[in-house]
This record gives structure tokens, C-alpha cells and sequence, in this order.
């Protein structure tokens, strides 16, 4: 098998991070809250460490527990899970179930689609989002967490281009890390007391001042709405009769809410676009086909671009199935799992050509495992090394010492 020194892909990483002149993107998808980790009592009262947020996986089995039928009838909810299992969806995710509501929106009229009238789908529709909404809407424990580390990195140096922070999650980790290390980030919104999105000002942001962070929610947040005028706007205060502006797929079924999911989406290809843009991933799956898409078109169409996706555990995981699939058609697409990768369209395993090297390594974010097998004279020790950038807690370790290395180098440039 192919072989991919870590140590020097380390070094194009840091290389690239480190740049002031280079448009620089980070990716923060689902998977990055799981990082964050937190203590709570269980039923029987004892410390469990659990992360700060639910994947999809857990988010999706406490919403159809809270809203499953509490007798012989079957809930609304339970219903189109059925439904969408007889359709061939064996474990529908919320993301499928939302979508599947959406689509049903579409067509229902004022008539009936699977037993569910407008209304009903209505309902469920604001239930599972209302829910979304209480489960994620969580704050950060402490100012150590990775997107700290990744906001103080990100102010850290004085730029000719502005950083861009893509997420595809509601939740507003991001914004806390950013505002509690006095990070200045422009999201699409003008105003304070009740902030409304402004198209013209996401399309013209290159006006902005570099020095600004750009925060792009492609899936929406838990603190957008839309008003009594149908206008998209920002706010902490929720109505009971609010709508939350929550996407969890490409359906959108008015042009009010459609509008912000296709500007964030915009800002992600004109990204990719750039002229030498650089692009780190982390927490995403490449489950989203519509930002597939997007990465893939634009990576396609930019030879000069370049995209790292970094893979929390083993390359071969059946949910890195599609994530392998584009890295294997654009060699600008790099796959960093932690016991293999895939760059330039090539996979293979990771090593070190030096093994001394792995002290110089930030964050010790390469590892050398171990194991015995064989007994007797038999027993040998197998050897190997593991990129671990694709855990955020350690990415984010990984900002704290470049945004460190950063400062000790501009002091001495001020000397």
C-alpha cells in the first residue's frame, strides 16, 4: 500500500495556516461539538462524560422518543417514520425526516399526502425544530475549548484576507468563542436589538474590513426567524408561534427562507473559487450532497484551491464511503482519517521517513501505536502512526500552538 509521510504533511499544513495573503476557510460540521465534552447524572445519579451536544445519530433517537405516540395509536411522528421506512429509508436521521416533512409541504396543497394534511405537517414540522432548538442550544463550559483555541487563532494575525468559518451546525458555540475572545465576525446580519439579514451587504463582504471574521450558517441557526413582514432576522427571543429557520436539507418551501440557505451556500462556492484558497474540514462526513457538490465543482473548476478534510477515526468507516469517493476524483481534495489518507487521489498509510520527527510535530497531532502479537518466539511488536487532526479537540490544540508560534514570531519581527 501507499505510504503518506505525516510529518511533512503537517508541514504544508502549518505552511498553509500560516498564511496572511491566501484566502483560509474552516469547515465546522456536526461532528466538532462532540469534542466538548461535559459531566452529568445519570438516573442513577452517578457522573457520566457526555458531549456538550448530540450527533445526528443521538439528536435524531431523542426526538422520535419525545414524540412518539403514548398509546396504541401511532403519532404523526411515528407514522412518517413507518412510512419512510416502507420506502426504503431503513434509519431515517432528522435530517431525512425534516426533509421528508418538507417535500411532503410541497405538494399537500389543501388536500391529503399520506394521511397528512398541510396542518399536521405544519405542526411536526415546528415540534422537531422546537426540539432541535432546546437540545443544541447549549454554551460552551469553559474559554479552553477548541473553538476558543480556533477564534484566538483566528485574530491572532494580521490579515490581507478575512477568514471564513463555514458551519453546517445551528448551534451558536461559534459565536460564543468568537464574542468571549473579542474576535469582530460579520454573519449576514445588521443590527443589534432584532439583527435582519442583509443579501447585498453578504454579496459585497470583500468591502469589509479584512480583520473580520466571516461566519457562514448554511444549515441556518436556532436564533434566526422569520418576522410578522416574512424578512429573516437574528434574535435571542423567541415567540411560541415563531418559525426557527432550521435547514437540514436543499427543500425550502418559500423564497423567504430560501433566500439565506442559497446566500450562505454562494458564499461557500465563491470560497472554493478563490484564487489559491485553502479550506480545512473537521467533523464533516460528506453526507450533505448538496456541499459535495459544491466542493467538488468548485475544486474541479479551481486547480489552484485546496481542500483538507480531516476524518474523526478509521478511513474506511461505511460513513466516509462518499467523503472517499470524491477525494478519489480531484487530487485537490486531501482525506485525513487517522490511520490512513488520501491525497492526491492516492491512498495510502501514514508513516514517518524520520522517527525523531514526531517530537516536532505541533500538538503531538501524529501518535506512534503499538501492539504485540505472536507468543514466544513469535511475539513481535507491530508499529504504526495516526494523524489524529480529525478529533477537533486536537485540532483545536493544534490553533492554540500556531496562534502561540504566530505571536513569538511577530515579537521578534518587532525587535
Amino acid at each position: 500500500m501507499n505510504q503518506h509521510d505525516a510529518f511533512r504533511q503537517i508541514g504544508y499544513i502549518q505552511q498553509a495556516l500560516s498564511q496572511n495573503k491566501k484566502p483560509i476557510g474552516i469547515f465546522i460540521a456536526a461532528g466538532c461539538p462532540l469534542s466538548v465534552r461535559i459531566e452529568e447524572d445519570d438516573d442513577k445519579g452517578e457522573k457520566k462524560n457526555i458531549p456538550l451536544i448530540p450527533d445526528v445519530a443521538g439528536l435524531t433517537w431523542i426526538i422520535i422518543e419525545q414524540l412518539k405516540s403514548k398509546d396504541e395509536n401511532p403519532s404523526d411522528c411515528d407514522k412518517l417514520v413507518a412510512q419512510m421506512k416502507v420506502n426504503g429509508i431503513e434509519s431515517p436521521n432528522i435530517e431525512d425526516i425534516l426533509s421528508e416533512i418538507r417535500a411532503l409541504k410541497q405538494v399537500v396543497g389543501k388536500a391529503t399526502v399520506r394521511e397528512f394534511t398541510s396542518e399536521t405537517l405544519a405542526i411536526l414540522d415546528k415540534e422537531i425544530c422546537k426540539i432541535i432548538s432546546e437540545k443544541v442550544d447549549k454554551e460552551l463550559p469553559d474559554k479552553e475549548s477548541p473553538y476558543h483555541n480556533l477564534a484566538i487563532w483566528v485574530r491572532s494575525i494580521e490579515r490581507d484576507k478575512p477568514v471564513h468559518l463555514f458551519t453546517t451546525n445551528y448551534d451558536l458555540l461559534l459565536e460564543q468563542a468568537l464574542e468571549e475572545s473579542a474576535c469582530p465576525y460579520f454573519d449576514g446580519f445588521i443590527g443589534s436589538r432584532t439583527a435582519f439579514f442583509d443579501l447585498r451587504t453578504v454579496e459585497e463582504e470583500n468591502l469589509l474590513s479584512s480583520r473580520w471574521a466571516r461566519l457562514w450558517k448554511i444549515h441556518g441557526s436556532i436564533n434566526w426567524k422569520l418576522d410578522k413582514s416574512g424578512g429573516v432576522v437574528r434574535s435571542d427571543k423567541m415567540g411560541k408561534d415563531d418559525s426557527y429557520l432550521i435547514y437540514p436539507s436543499h427543500l425550502k418551501y418559500d423564497q423567504s427562507r430560501k433566500m439565506p440557505y442559497l446566500a450562505m451556500l454562494d458564499r461557500l462556492k465563491d470560497f472554493t473559487l478563490a484564487h489559491s484558497s485553502v479550506l480545512f474540514m473537521s467533523g464533516y462526513s460528506f453526507s450533505d450532497d448538496h456541499i459535495n457538490d459544491v466542493l467538488v465543482q468548485g475544486l474541479q473548476s479551481n486547480p489552484t484551491a485546496m481542500t483538507f478534510a480531516f476524518l474523526y477515526g478509521q478511513l474506511d468507516d461505511p460513513k466516509y464511503v462518499k467523503a472517499k469517493q470524491c477525494a478519489k476524483m480531484i487530487p485537490n481534495l486531501s482525506l485525513m482519517a487517522f490511520d490512513k489518507a488520501i491525497i492526491g487521489r492516492q491512498e495510502g498509510v501514514w508513516t514517518l521517513a524520520d522517527e525523531g520527527k514526531i517530537n516536532e510535530i505541533p500538538a503531538q497531532a501524529v501518535v506512534l501505536c503499538k501492539k504485540e502479537e505472536g507468543e514466544g518466539t513469535e511475539k513481535k511488536v507491530i508499529k504504526w502512526f495516526e494523524l489524529r487532526l480529525g478529533d477537533f479537540a486536537k485540532f483545536g490544540d493544534f490553533f492554540r500552538e500556531m496562534s502561540s508560534t504566530q505571536t513569538q514570531d511577530d515579537e521578534k519581527v518587532g525587535k
